[in-house]
Parts: C-alpha cells; sequence; structure tokens
C-alpha cells in the first residue's frame, strides 16, 4: 500500500473515529500526527503482526527482552500472552502520549521514555544481559545518522548470540541497509496487517 493509499484509508478511519477519545488507536493517530517520521504508519501494528514477532522471542530466564518504539504495546501484550513475564521485559518509547498510555495499560512493565540511539545510556543501570531486542521502530523512514546510530547501539547492546528482531513495511530484500555484522536467520511476510509487513530476525556477528 503506497502512501496516497494509507492517506485515503486513513481519512475514512478518522471519518469513523472522534478524536478527543482516548483508546489506543486515536493516541497513535495524534502521536503520528505531530511526529510523521517519528511515527512510520498511521495505523498501529496489527495483532498478527504482533504475533508473529513474539514467536521470533527465544527467552530464557536469566535474560531481558527490550522492546524498541512500544508505542500501543500490542507487541508486549503478545509477548505477555506467549507467557514472557512482565518483570523481564523493557519497553522504550519516545512519545509522552505513548508512554503514558503504555504505563496505564502495563504497570507491571518497565517503560523508559527516551530515543533508541541513546540505548546504553537508557540501560545503563540494568545488569541483567539482554537476550533479545525487539523494534517497532520504523528504520526506513528514519535519518540515514540516526539509523546507524539506533543499529549501532542495538550491536552493543545484545549479549552474545543474542537476537534482534524488526519488521519494516519494505517488502524486497535490501541487503546493504544493515551492517555487515548483521546476520540475517529468518524472514516472514505478514499480509494481515495495514500496510503488509515483512519480519526480519538477525543475530549480531562478533566483530
Amino acid at each position: 500500500m503506497n502512501i496516497k493509499m494509507q492517506w485515503n484509508a486513513f481519512k475514512r478511519w478518522l471519518r469513523l473515529y472522534d478524536l478527543n477519545r482516548h483508546d489506543d488507536k486515536v493516541i497513535f493517530v495524534k502521536s503520528f500526527l505531530k511526529n510523521p517520521k517519528a511515527m512510520g504508519a498511521i495505523y498501529p501494528s496489527s495483532k498478527h503482526l504482533a504475533e508473529v514477532m513474539a514467536a521470533s522471542v527465544v527467552f530464557s530466564q536469566n535474560q531481558l527482552v527490550v522492546e524498541l518504539g512500544a508505542g500501543t504495546g500490542v507487541i508486549t501484550q503478545a509477548m505477555l500472552n506467549r507467557g514472557i513475564p512482565a518483570e523481564h521485559i523493557i519497553a522504550i518509547e519516545s512519545s509522552p502520549a505513548l508512554v503514558e498510555n503504555f504505563r496505564t495499560r502495563f504497570p507491571k512493565v518497565k517503560m523508559i521514555e527516551g530515543d533508541a540511539s541513546c540505548l546504553a545510556e537508557l540501560l545503563k543501570n540494568e545488569t541483567r544481559p539482554i537476550g533479545t531486542i525487539i523494534s517497532g521502530l520504523p528504520l526506513r523512514s528514519l535519518s540515514k545518522e540516526r539509523t546507524e546510530r539506533i543499529l549501532s547501539a542495538i550491536s552493543l547492546a545484545l549479549s552474545p548470540n543474542g537476537r534482534y528482531i524488526q519488521f519494516t513495511y519494505a517488502l524486497r530484500n535490501n541487503v546493504g541497509f544493515y551492517p555487515q555484522h548483521y546476520k540475517l536467520m529468518r524472514k516472514k511476510l505478514v499480509w494481515v496487517n495495514i500496510p503488509p509487513a515483512k519480519v526480519e530476525v538477525y543475530v549480531i556477528l562478533s566483530s
């Protein structure tokens, strides 16, 4: 679905919803209108996409799962549904409105308000190893410099053999987008999402 089609679908959606409401989708749309590039999409991720991403997490009791761009919490909920304990999840989000909404919905999940490119600083007081970083960040809509900082921060934060899970709306392969030390393990297309998305699972090779 291209940008024009997304925008037309969005306008139809607006006619059905009152922007004075405070449900998850409306909060997401308000955040999109404030900062479209940071949000990356008009709609929050679907439950189907969240389930595919959560299914890629290999959880260990002595490790953390860090979620970047937690948004409305749909991926968080999918991870909780799969039995990952709330105390083993750390969510990071830069939108104050989404942070507030997330903390209300998931009081047992640690939420940190901040920029994922500053991951080391945000997690400086955390001693537990990070086994998985799962991301809803719209990397391809961010600047090249910021994307590179985020990818560098991810590779430094992950424990050895840890997983980095990312979804993208770019369905074509682009091997040059990620650094060479990011190795793609597997990918899966999710058509039941607006727009359709691709889930990619990476491991970080030792430098």
